[in-house]
């Protein structure tokens, strides 16, 4: 348990640096040309326009099976005399990894608005390309 504990804690501290990059790394973003996000995050997968805004999106969404690490005990006899252990195996936990960054640009290809979702194993890749930006 104690081990899940711990496992649980580093998750959440690695989730919260995703979400500061994502946070920092796309509030970078507004006042610069579209193209600032473009050379980060690659094309985006969509793209479409609401209210005079041109909303530019990148999305991933993929299953994965996590490998997790199960202990079993073990009781019984071999005869007469009584066995006791443990087993250790791997079982597969199936996750969803997905993020969807959504960038408003106004005229002149100017971002003026960011709004993301998703989840640590999705956005990571976005969280890291958006960290490696040159200082303001």
């Amino acid at each position: 348990m104690r081990r899940l504990t711990g496992l649980l804690l580093v998750a959440l501290a690695l989730s919260a640096c995703v979400s500061d990059q994502m946070n920092q790394g796309l509030g970078f973003m507004v006042g610069q040309n579209i193209q600032t996000a473009v050379s980060r995050l690659g094309y985006p997968d969509a793209q479409r326009t609401m209210l005079g805004d041109t909303i530019y999106v990148w999305s991933t969404n993929h299953q994965v099976d996590l490998p997790m690490t199960t202990t079993s005990t073990i009781m019984g006899n071999v005869g007469t005399v009584p066995v006791y252990g443990t087993a250790m195996g791997t079982t597969y936990v199936p996750a969803n990894f997905n993020c969807t960054i959504q960038l408003g640009v106004g005229p002149g290809d100017i971002i003026k608005n960011w709004q993301w979702t998703g989840n640590m194993g999705g956005c990571a890749r976005y969280a890291n390309a958006l960290s490696q930006r040159a200082s303001p």
